[in-house]
């Protein structure tokens, strides 16, 4: 097996470099060494990740990413259910809200991508940002691998 990161692009708004955000992904996948790993990420509208947050978390709001891992870290659930084995889950991200925020912030678009992507797959690798604590954990995680993936975008 190997690493395999699917990208699609569903907000025709918003042009995403597809290729680069695989790359962002498999940066990160690398970094903690995984060998066998599959990924969907999705690029979406303000309004379709406000309905999947309002769906699947009850929140009636937009936000920039929604992360769905697939609970499989060991392979067992794909074994049992036929679903690939090594998949960690899909990733939502709204490319508007990179825009906005690219705007607002003062960044490159492509680096809003690029930590959105970084963000949803630390959560599907099980990092966290319900508390304090966790969310400056996964910060620091997230910074320091976007010093890595700069080489990429």
């Amino acid at each position: 097996m190997r690493i395999t990161v699917n990208c699609e692009n569903r907000n025709r708004r918003r042009k995403v470099d597809l290729s680069k955000a695989k790359k962002v992904a498999e940066t990160v996948l690398k970094t903690f060494g995984k060998k066998d790993a599959v990924v969907n990420i999705v690029f979406i509208s303000n309004q379709k990740i406000r309905a999947l947050n309002r769906m699947y978390l009850g929140k009636d709001s937009s936000t920039d990413v929604l992360a769905f891992p697939s609970g499989d870290t060991a392979g067992l659930r794909s074994q049992v259910s036929g679903l690939r084995k090594g998949f960690l889950g899909d990733v939502a991200i709204s490319s508007d809200k990179a825009a906005g925020n690219a705007g607002e912030y003062g960044t490159a678009f492509k680096e809003e991508i690029a930590l959105y992507v970084i963000h949803g797959v630390l959560h599907l690798l099980g990092y966290d940002d319900r508390t304090k604590k966790s969310r400056k954990v996964l910060q620091r995680k997230e910074h320091e691998l976007l010093q890595k993936a700069k080489a990429v975008i």
